[in-house]
């Protein structure tokens, strides 16, 4: 179903007031899907980036200087794909006629002019050029200056794997080879392959460890909620209660990996690419923290009370994928703590392999948390079955080409300002846009109310927020997986300087930012103050801020950082289809 057809079947569950009409007719570039950047520049305002164009391809010699394919600039691209297509009337008249082309077409034309990329290579591309997402893409995807910039790099690369590929499929620029992200890409092929290998092979069995009548006798409800957590005896009046677990199931799984650094190494995207790297068939799951832990709560909260919950969902998992690509691996609360270590440790016994990424070494996890004494003996499991790959740096690759500011953030909250938002907002979507939209949350019985909802030229949905409507209130992840989930492109506007103490609204923002820029949301926004001077109150009393709470701020103000850089649109263009794939939407 296409983007528009989607939104269209949205709106009609959930409509709740009458559109304004439009005022004149649309324009033909308007009118149609997969409208070229020119024609989406004279549309709107030039600063208002609807198409990823703005990069522009060089050279990439071989290691003798010269390009491997005879092809060194978009032009020569550009020549090469007509040329192709010239030749091979009968694979490509369809196209001549329509000026289209579906999956067949597009990677037989790949295979003719780039044979070393591989089927599931060619195939992430065209899922990330198919902007409408109706299975076609139009001449002005084909000839876009990002895709000839990505299709010169790539025939002017050798490579040797897929994961390799996809890598050389960034854009350069805005993109940089980095010496920490190769090192960690030569880790992630051995891990590549041996999950691949093993995907072919029957489910293990999980065995589980003995346990003594006495011990099993123990278990009661709260054993049953986290996993065989049980008191080894009655405990005095007044004294703690000693907690002990049943031994853990034994893994039977690949290894994954870990991949630790700071904010902007490049953790995301190469978990990123793993996800789009993957063979056809191949079951896997790629999600941010807030998406995992939400989706897991709510599983825990569907099961019966039984012997261990974690083994019946770890049982239920293990039949729907092989790999989970986790994003940003967080630990605050217990319960969070608990829930990692005992599911982790049933899904490795069931042959599953974890993948994930955090700004926190494996023992600097849930640092100085309550009872974090029940999860210290986990660590040695997780370094085990996940070695740690260290990508820490001092570049933080999101602030880089800060200077390249896409117009698209605007401060302060001023009468201008919201005029100028008002007048790109109208630009985006036209004069034919909804009020208060219902949509309905999954797995829970209420509405989220959208306050303004429209569509871009390319049929992809369009919302605005106030900085209250989204932080301020009952308002949580769920929500926030909604609005990315259904929107390309959001609108915020009012978000204030932060105070000291931050609190509430703070947690809310970072978890709406965390859940937007991983499924790769195009963001306006308008604030009190330039966005890297929204947390200077609260740096001032750094002294009384917990380790989360500041990674917390570095984090969110480098994703804010690079949200507003043409880079990040680069990303919106080349993962937003994949990250809207069943696989990368749920547990």
């Amino acid at each position: 179903m296409s983007a528009r057809l989607a939104g269209r079947a949205v709106r009609r569950r959930g409509i709740t007031s009458v559109a304004k009409a439009r005022s004149s007719q649309l324009p033909t570039s308007r009118r149609v899907l997969g409208a070229c950047p020119a024609q989406l520049r004279a549309t709107t305002d030039p600063s208002v980036p609807l198409w990823p164009n703005s990069a522009v391809a060089k050279e990439v010699p071989n290691s003798g200087g010269r390009p491997l394919s005879g092809a060194s600039t978009p032009a020569d691209m550009r020549k090469l794909l007509e040329e192709a297509m010239e030749k091979s009337p009968k694979d490509f008249g369809g196209f001549a006629k329509d000026q289209e082309m579906d999956m067949v077409a597009f990677q037989t034309l790949i295979k003719i002019i780039a044979p070393s990329m591989g089927d599931e290579e060619t195939k992430a591309l065209f899922m990330s050029m198919d902007a409408s997402n109706d299975g076609r893409i139009q001449s002005s995807e084909i000839f876009s200056d990002l895709t000839l910039s990505i299709l010169l790099n790539r025939i002017n690369t050798v490579v040797n794997h897929p994961l390799e590929g996809s890598y050389h499929c960034l854009p350069r620029p805005p993109f940089h080879s980095d010496p920490r992200q190769l090192a960690a890409i030569e880790v992630l092929i051995r891990v590549f392959d041996e999950v691949v290998a093993a995907h072919a092979r029957p489910l293990p069995q999980a065995v589980a460890p003995p346990r003594n009548q006495a011990e099993a006798a123990n278990l009661g409800v709260f054993a049953s909620v986290f996993g065989g957590l049980r008191k080894t005896r009655p405990v005095p009046s007044g004294a703690r209660a000693r907690v002990a677990e049943a031994p853990p199931p034994a893994p039977d799984a690949p290894r994954g990996a870990y991949l630790y650094g700071g904010c902007g190494c490049g953790k995301t995207v190469l978990l990123d690419l793993f996800f789009r790297s993957l063979p056809a068939g191949f079951t896997a799951r790629r999600l941010h923290w807030h998406e995992f832990i939400r989706d897991a709560f709510r599983s825990m909260q569907r099961h019966p009370p039984g012997d261990n919950v974690f083994a019946a969902m770890a049982d239920m998992l293990a039949k729907q994928f092989r790999v989970l690509l986790l994003d940003e691996l967080l630990i605050t609360h217990i319960s969070e703590a608990i829930l990692v270590k005992n599911l982790f440790r049933h899904m490795w016994a069931r042959g599953m392999t974890i993948i994930t990424t955090s700004n926190y070494l494996p023992e600097e996890l849930y640092a100085k948390g309550f009872n974090r004494d029940q999860f210290v003996d986990f660590i040695p499991d997780l370094t085990a079955q996940c070695p740690v790959i260290d990508m820490s740096s001092d570049k933080d690759y999101r602030n880089t080409d800060a200077h390249l500011d896409a117009k698209l953030f605007f401060f302060p909250v001023s009468e201008a300002s919201t005029a100028l938002l008002d007048r790109i907002f109208e630009q985006v979507v036209g004069k034919d846009f909804k009020t208060n939209v219902a949509i309905p949350i999954p797995m829970e019985k209420r509405n989220l109310i959208v306050p303004f909802v429209g569509e871009d030229v390319r049929g992809a949905r369009v919302a605005r927020f106030s900085f209250d409507d989204l932080c301020v209130g009952n308002v949580g992840r769920a929500d926030y997986s909604v609005i990315a989930e259904n929107f390309h492109t959001l609108f915020i506007t009012g978000v204030p300087r932060f105070k000291p103490d931050l609190g509430a609204e703070f947690r809310r923002f970072v978890s709406l930012t965390d859940i937007i820029y991983g499924k790769k949301v195009a963001l306006y926004l308008q604030s009190e103050v330039h966005t890297n001077d929204l947390f200077p109150d609260a740096l001032l009393s750094a002294d009384g801020l917990d380790l989360d709470e500041l990674w917390a701020f570095r984090r969110c103000s480098s994703m804010l950082s690079e949200m507003q850089n043409p880079k990040y649109h680069h990303m919106v263009w080349l993962m937003r289809n994949h990250m809207l794939q069943e696989s990368a939407l749920h547990l």
